[in-house]
């Protein structure tokens, strides 16, 4: 190895832990963990909060039956009131139109005695008298009959509407025994008087919720809302009938409900609600803090554990993940060493058998690159010998010889012929041309006395197409002649296809040395191709004698890379990079095209 390869930073302990096998296994075993105690501590405070939310139903239920037999309670206290007022009154004979005014009197007497909030007389189908009979705080809304019914004077409780919005709990008592007796209807208020009465029976613990047509008539919450809460989750318009678990001022609370006073208006009638805070709330706060803390605490022991368990069998496996890291770096003499027989033993023998197999191959393959190499350097200086004999020979050998014939058939001019002279010297004037112009394309003196920008710039005013050459910096600097002739035969073959295949009628010729590295570009306005495909093909052996492999064989000869982009009617680049070392001793020149020497197109 020419030299090992600096390694990277070592990273910090967690990150390594992180990507390790170590670590793989500890978060394994720790999400385990932790994932079994949160399905176990779930379940547990599932069937908890069921257990408590069963407990708190019964209790709630049980406080519906206190309030119903309250309310009950009240609807028999006032009917008792009401029928013994009746019958004073039919006793009395006040029932008589003629007594009318006595009647008022003494209903306003019956209503101050008894406490009542409503009391009226009525007519049998629940409208109001010709002369209205009505005492007390408050009057209904009439007529009593509901919408398509008539008004039946059961002495039944009932919720009724007041002209002021309220509600008040009513009974209907009949006057008499006529075909149309008077209705006596007497009632209290169904308020919030009534719901912090009914609290303090329920001993001050819960809150109260009275509600009439689905909207709250009384409550003893501290910020009562005018639609009764969690009342739109029953069926019908009617109340749930299973307690609901709502937030009332700002406290998780289960409320419940059960149906009274069906209204002569009101089809729906009325409910009494119980509003009790949630036990299950703070006990699921609790359940929660107990599942976080079981969680760390396993997680930690896990930790703990598997470090303590999985340290010696993982450090073997970190020793080999260790030393391929440094194998893969370049440092193949980094041996794979495990002790034992077991599995990771036996893992550690098969990489170190790889190793070696690897180090052997790679040095039979550095050794046929260099003389693989070497031999390519050979060729192609025996090619650029025999080019540089060859331009010496035409210029030297028979183009001398062809001057000198002309300059004496010029001599013999008045002994023979004249016309056939001077038909014979003009063919010979043409054949010295053609000489000058092989001979210069074979190897043009101008690249090895000036460089390449020099030849490339002769080259391209030859031309018959515009053409446009960049050079960076100007004046390029020299590099080694080898590589000077491998780019400049590579620019004039590519010159020669994008002429000849792609129809060019501009060409824009780049040239540029920098880092190192001599770069030269070629772009042409031709007809352009699939490069993608022709190169593919060219590589699988479709087209081996394809010019674009042999241009890429001829860049690679230096170790230099070309890249060729092109699309249909978007024109081609060919961008070839060679290394720009320096030697002005060398006078070596890239091997010809295939078809011979490179012609100047006409």
């Amino acid at each position: 190895m020419a030299g090992t390869p600096a390694h990277p930073p070592a990273r910090p302990a967690f990150l390594r832990l992180r990507s390790s096998v170590l670590g793989k296994v500890l978060g394994a075993l720790v999400v385990v963990l932790v994932v079994s105690t949160s399905v176990t501590a779930l379940v547990d405070a599932h069937l908890t909060h069921d257990a408590v939310a069963e407990q708190t139903a019964e209790v709630a239920t049980s406080n519906l039956r206190v309030l119903q037999e309250a309310f009950t309670e009240r609807q028999r206290t006032l009917t008792l009131s009401l029928r013994t007022v009746g019958e004073r009154l039919v006793a009395d004979g006040l029932t008589e139109p003629a007594r009318r005014a006595d009647l008022f009197a003494r209903l306003g007497v019956e209503a101050t005695n008894l406490q009542l909030d409503q009391l009226d007389l009525l007519n049998t189908d629940g409208t109001a008298l010709a002369d209205p009979v009505s005492v007390g705080k408050v009057a209904p809304v009439l007529p009593l009959g509901r919408s398509g019914q008539s008004f039946t004077p059961e002495p039944t409780s009932r919720l009724l509407r007041t002209n002021d919005g309220r509600y008040v709990q009513s009974v209907p008592v009949p006057l008499g025994s006529g075909p149309r007796p008077l209705v006596l209807l007497g009632g209290l208020r169904f308020g919030d008087e009534l719901a912090f009465q009914l609290r303090r029976q329920l001993g001050e613990l819960p809150n109260v919720v009275l509600v009439a047509g689905g909207r709250v008539a009384g409550s003893t919450l501290t910020e009562s809302a005018a639609t009764a809460p969690a009342y739109d989750r029953g069926v019908g318009g009617r109340p749930p009938a299973k307690p609901q678990a709502v937030r009332l001022d700002g406290v998780a609370s289960v409320v419940a409900y059960v149906s009274v006073g069906l209204s002569a208006g009101d089809p729906v009638g009325g409910a009494l609600g119980i509003a009790l805070d949630d036990p299950a709330a703070p006990l699921d706060r609790a359940l929660g803090v107990r599942r976080l803390l079981t969680g760390a605490l396993l997680a930690v022991l896990a930790l703990i554990l598997g470090w303590v368990l999985f340290r010696a069998l993982t450090q073997p496996l970190v020793n080999l993940a260790a030393t391929a890291e440094r194998i893969a770096g370049g440092d193949l003499d980094r041996r794979f060493v495990a002790q034992g027989s077991d599995e990771i033993a036996r893992l550690a023998g098969a990489l170190e058998h790889m190793r070696e197999e690897l180090q052997a191959k790679l040095a039979v393959v550095a050794r046929q690159t260099a003389e693989l190499q070497e031999s390519s350097q050979r060729i192609v200086a025996a090619q650029d010998e025999e080019r540089r004999r060859l331009a010496r020979d035409l210029h030297d050998g028979i183009q001398q010889e062809l001057v000198v014939l002309r300059m004496r058939l010029g001599l013999a001019g008045d002994a023979t012929d004249p016309e056939l002279l001077q038909a014979i010297g003009a063919e010979l004037d043409q054949t010295i041309v053609r000489l000058r112009e092989v001979s210069h394309d074979l190897y043009p003196a101008i690249l090895r006395d000036r460089g390449l920008a020099a030849a490339v710039r002769t080259y391209a005013s030859r031309l018959p197409v515009e053409s446009t050459l960049a050079v960076t910096p100007d004046p390029l600097p020299r590099v080694s002649m080898d590589i000077e002739s491998g780019a400049y035969f590579l620019l004039c073959e590519s010159i020669t296809n994008a002429l000849k295949h792609a129809a060019a009628t501009e060409l824009t010729i780049t040239l540029s040395v920098a880092g190192g590295e001599l770069r030269v570009e070629l772009h042409d306005d031709g007809r352009g191709f699939d490069a993608a495909g022709t190169v593919a093909a060219a590589a699988s052996g479709a087209s081996r004698r394809g010019g674009l492999l042999h241009m890429e064989d001829r860049v690679r000869s230096f170790g230099g890379h070309l890249s060729i982009t092109s699309a249909p009617g978007a024109g081609t680049t060919v961008v070839a990079r060679f290394p720009a070392t320096s030697s002005a001793a060398e006078e070596r020149t890239a091997p010809p095209p295939p078809g011979g020497s490179y012609l100047v197109p006409r």
